[in-house]
């Protein structure tokens, strides 16, 4: 374990204590050998094409025989193929493509008969629950941490050359700092800490300052809460020039929509946006492009997007993503369904699918109309002027057919623009449910700080995939 990764795992007011000694130490060295070695290879096997995929092929072997050891993969009878692998005669590609698709209730179910015999001490339970709210449990390697920033800081460099030293804002939802404060500065990693909850149109000022006293040039967090920053810097300090020195957005952990790249253009005019498509999961890491183009990378694991029947989707094309993660082998995920969906683009070096058009196939991220049936929130995203007089909006739903729509407006708002923005949605909702207006001062950020655009309280509303 590196230096910043042992004293990252501090608790927050005993980490800075070391924030000088970490600082002083090279960028080189401060994130330790498996950090190094990760960037390396990430870097080689796109300039070596040919190693890159004879070091797949290495790890996927590595990875059916672990699998093959464990009690689940290793004794279910739908793993046949697994278990008379011999990696001198077979293709370990067409006898992954020969296993069944693991679903995200086999994997919470079966976790514990997952892990490898030699790894049990090694790995660590997760709960997450994605977009979804579905909660789900797995396994991860303990030892992971340098090896995922190394992709990170490798995506956010080549999308906005942000460098290891470099200062960063970063918007968090859930914090581990005294939640009486707004912030938390923490040099030993380079960043200003600011509680997601906090932001408001009354501390802007106060919240950008901690942005202009230290020159930071990278936001990263929760695009939804960096457009909501973005929004009120807009209306509140219009004068400010700092943002035009802004170099870089680093978005994670939520969907980049077209409406906050336009907010981000006109607000950090200057600034480069990184964004990929990664899972809590860690069996896929894609890099987005210019063009919103997803590249997976080709070490961090094996990637498909398979048809209704199972079939590869072609160009074109949109199926359900599946991911074998070539990363950590505590607990291998062999074909896991990631939850989502996406529209083929083409193919890259290694034969894997590039995508675009990414969709969550599970989740409460839908309204119910009258008669039961599922309304999916794709067509209530909202572009261009109508979204200037929002802050944020939300949809509340409590029972079939009807759904209040909450808005917090904007400083600049006007009872017409109000009204306007209503009469949109209004006809985007038209036939589907009953939309009724509500203005409040403010809507509330959830704890984790992740925002959403359904309150669903209806109970066992699942969305099913695009």
């Amino acid at each position: 374990m590196s230096v910043r990764e042992r004293i990252a795992h501090l608790p927050a007011e005993q980490r800075e204590k070391f924030a000088v000694l970490v600082r002083a130490i090279p960028v080189r060295l401060r994130y330790g050998p498996a950090y190094r070695r990760t960037r390396r290879d990430i870097l080689k096997a796109h300039s070596v094409p040919f190693w890159g995929q004879e070091e797949r092929r290495r790890q996927l072997i590595k990875l059916l025989s672990v699998a093959a050891s464990t009690e689940y993969y290793g004794e279910h009878f739908d793993y046949v193929a697994l278990k008379s692998f011999d990696p001198q005669v077979d293709d370990p590609f067409t006898v992954l493509a020969q296993l069944p698709v693991l679903t995200r209730a086999a994997l919470s179910a079966n976790t514990e008969l997952m892990i490898a015999p030699a790894s049990r001490s090694t790995v660590e339970l997760v709960a997450s629950s994605g977009t979804s709210g579905s909660p789900i449990l797995f396994h991860l390697d303990k030892a992971r941490g340098a090896g995922e920033w190394a992709y990170v800081q490798n995506a956010w460099e080549q999308d906005t050359g942000y460098q290891l030293d470099d200062w960063r804002l970063f918007l968090r939802g859930a914090v581990e700092f005294d939640e009486s404060k707004d912030h938390l500065v923490q040099a030993t990693t380079g960043e200003v800490v600011l509680r997601i909850q906090a932001l408001s149109p009354e501390k802007i000022r106060e919240h950008w300052k901690l942005v202009t006293d230290r020159s930071i040039r990278y936001i990263h967090g929760y695009p939804a809460s960096i457009d909501y920053m973005a929004r009120l810097l807009e209306t509140h300090l219009p004068d400010d020039d700092w943002r035009y020195q802004v170099k870089g957005i680093l978005a994670v952990s939520e969907e980049y929509t077209p409406a906050q790249a336009e907010t981000f253009r006109r607000v950090f005019p200057n600034a480069k946006v990184s964004n990929f498509y990664g899972l809590s999961e860690r069996t896929v890491f894609a890099p987005m492009d210019r063009e919103w183009v997803f590249h997976p990378e080709p070490l961090y694991g094996i990637t498909e997007i398979l048809k209704a029947d199972g079939s590869p989707a072609q160009v074109g094309e949109r199926g359900r993503i599946v991911t074998t993660g070539l990363r950590l082998m505590g607990h291998p995920f062999l074909r896991y369904d990631t939850g989502d969906s996406a529209e083929v683009v083409g193919f890259n070096t290694w034969g894997e699918p590039t995508f675009k058009d990414i969709k969550a196939r599970r989740g409460r991220e839908g309204l119910v109309r009258a008669d039961g049936t599922l309304f999916p929130t794709t067509p209530l995203n909202v572009h261009g002027h109508q979204f200037l007089c929002v802050n944020r909006f939300r949809f509340r739903q409590d029972e079939p057919g009807k759904v209040a729509l909450m808005v917090e407006p904007s400083a600049r708002a006007t009872s017409e623009d109000l009204k306007d923005f209503y009469t949109t949605m209004v006809s985007r909702t038209k036939d589907q449910v009953e939309l009724s207006f509500e203005v409040v001062d403010r809507l509330q950020v959830p704890p984790g700080g992740k925002a959403r655009l359904v309150d669903q309280n209806i109970d066992g509303v699942v969305s099913t995939w695009a």
